[in-house]
């Protein structure tokens, strides 16, 4: 068993937007820090190609543009999710150096003229979206932390945590062009890869064309749950509304500056299924469009043909900050939003928090730690982070607590024996000649059909369990899956995530007998919320053997 072995301080797996504020926090206190991505950092991540907002409050001046509005719609759009504790610290304390972090790498939430140019949605007391050209956001991170000195692994995947006497003590994956087996030995781990996309179906029939990064596939939900830490809020199905046909970010642009929701009819709808219309959640304007389409009242469109000539004229000119694909889209199926509607429909669905201001996945407290010591996570991989704003804050400050960890241990964990062959015959057993002979596409299409049909927008506790019991078939089948090459490894393991990752969703959604944040977790069988005995986060851990284990965790908002 030959390799690469790397001994850092500090363990970051992922170099999105969170694990690479992670490192620039930790990298300045002298320690030797490490990023793991299974891409290259300057293109990785749901930041690869761009993003257009950023969601803050400023103090200027407003009572909704404060820190006390800011919890106080963070309490009111979360009820039962979110721990507004652990929001103060990770996002609160650290708005005003991220503000300037951004400022400092080059990377200014200002227009030309130097002001904010703020958007109002998704039940916001006020303007709290930046709209603003990041483009290049993601290189110019990746240029700071290159710069700071910081160890970069590109293309190296993790798949497992070391875990030494109840402590975690590194990492070990591979490197996805050359095979390389890595041992990563450190103090201390932070996750930071991103949420779980891929579960469900896709509409178009394509499995990558995804509304959030197609192979953010759960690795840290993933790897944490097998060491033994706890995951929240994984019930929770997240969808968005989309171009029909195409899977592309743009929904927040598009409301925010006061676009219109048409179903077949010519009716606005959305006052039908909440006060605030399009400025609702998203999940509800999801759960409409859901609505309207089961009613046949489809086709459903945007229209942005009222819209004031200049603040159409900023959308189309700026819709290309998120992606690229959206204004490509409508060029060439020669859309103009000035004069035709623009047809959408539900996006696929994704593991993922309910609301932008509520996450989900591994279950840390104010200081970004996870119940396993050594152990840390931010961004969209944790139960408290969602959106670009909490991946900056987030990454911030669980860089500086893995860090202060990481500073403080003494001796190295030492390694069990067998721990390392153990880790590299799992990761390369799919490439083995004998007894295996299923496709990766194959074990995915089956994955995403029995997820999809028992965890979609409308649940029931014979679909979950039927759900359940078809997940743990496929873990048995998942031992014929057969990587040909180490690119087709690389999906293989993205499959042994997400089948974890949806196994633990199945059993959340089970345990909560009752129906919260419209689509993203209804019961046919409990239709209403009930906030007396399920206000707060279902958790969920490894069980014995391959059982999930479930608990309740109330929240107190008053």
């Amino acid at each position: 068993m030959t390799g690469e072995y790397v001994r850092a301080d500090l363990l970051i797996v992922g170099g999105g937007v969170a694990g690479l504020n992670a490192a620039l926090s930790a990298i300045g206190n002298g320690l030797d820090v490490c990023i793991a991505d299974k891409a290259c950092v300057e293109h990785s991540g749901n930041i690869a190609g761009g993003v257009d907002h950023f969601l803050a409050y400023l103090g200027t001046g407003p009572r909704w543009d404060t820190r006390e509005s800011y919890l106080e719609f963070t309490a009111r759009s979360s009820t039962g999710a979110t721990d507004l504790a652990v929001v103060e610290k990770i996002y609160c304390e650290e708005l005003p150096e991220a503000l300037q972090r951004m400022e400092d790498i080059g990377c200014s939430l200002k227009q030309p003229d130097g002001k904010y140019f703020r958007t109002q949605s998704y039940g916001q007391p006020g303007p709290y979206w930046i709209n603003f050209n990041g483009k290049r956001m993601k290189p110019l991170l990746a240029k700071a932390v290159r710069a700071a000195g910081c160890r970069i692994l590109d293309r190296v995947v993790i798949e497992d945590l070391l875990v030494s006497q109840g402590t975690v003590c590194g990492a070990v994956g591979f490197h996805i062009r050359e095979g390389t087996f890595h041992v990563i030995e450190a103090k201390a781990v932070l996750l930071a890869t991103g949420g779980t996309n891929r579960l469900y179906q896709n509409p178009t029939g394509l499995s990558f064309n995804t509304w959030m990064c197609p192979v953010n596939t759960g690795e840290s939900e993933a790897m944490a749950f097998r060491a033994g830490a706890v995951l929240a809020n994984t019930e929770y199905l997240r969808m968005t509304v989309v171009p029909r046909g195409l899977s592309a970010a743009g929904l927040n642009a598009l409301v925010g500056m006061g676009a219109r929701l048409l179903n077949g009819r010519g009716e606005e709808f959305m006052q039908r299924y909440d006060p605030l219309g399009t400025q609702a959640p998203r999940y509800r304007l999801a759960e409409a469009v859901l609505g309207e389409m089961k009613a046949h009242r489809g086709p459903v469109s945007m229209d942005c043909r009222h819209l004031d000539p200049a603040a159409l004229d900023h959308l189309v000119n700026t819709l290309g900050y998120d992606k690229d694909t959206l204004p490509d889209f409508f060029r060439q199926k020669g859309i103009d939003l000035a004069k035709d509607l623009l047809e959408v429909g539900p996006s696929e669905g994704m593991q993922g928090g309910p609301t932008e201001v509520c996450g989900s996945g591994v279950k840390i407290g104010p200081d970004s730690a996870t119940n396993i010591p050594g152990l840390y996570a931010a961004g969209n991989s944790a139960d408290q982070c969602r959106s670009l704003h909490m991946a900056v804050t987030s990454g911030m400050h669980a860089g500086r607590c893995a860090a202060a960890y990481a500073a403080g241990v003494r001796e190295r964990v030492a390694l069990p024996a067998g721990t390392l062959k153990e880790g590299y015959d799992t990761i390369f057993a799919p490439m083995a000649e004998t007894g295996r002979g299923i496709r990766w596409q194959e074990f995915e299409d089956v994955l995403q059909r029995v997820i999809t049909e028992g965890l979609g927008p409308v649940r029931s506790a014979p679909g979950m369990e039927k759900t359940i019991a078809g997940l743990t078939g496929l873990q048995a089948w998942f031992a014929k899956v057969r990587a040909n090459n180490y690119h087709e490894l690389c999906r293989v393991h993205e499959l042994r995530n997400m089948l974890t990752v949806g196994l633990a969703m199945a059993h959340a959604a089970l345990f909560r007998q009752e129906s919260r944040f419209g689509q993203c977790h209804y019961r046919e069988d409990f239709p209403f919320t009930d906030d007396r005995h399920w206000q707060g986060q279902v958790l969920v851990r490894k069980g014995s053997g391959r059982d999930v284990a479930t608990s309740f965790l109330p929240l107190d908002y008053k």
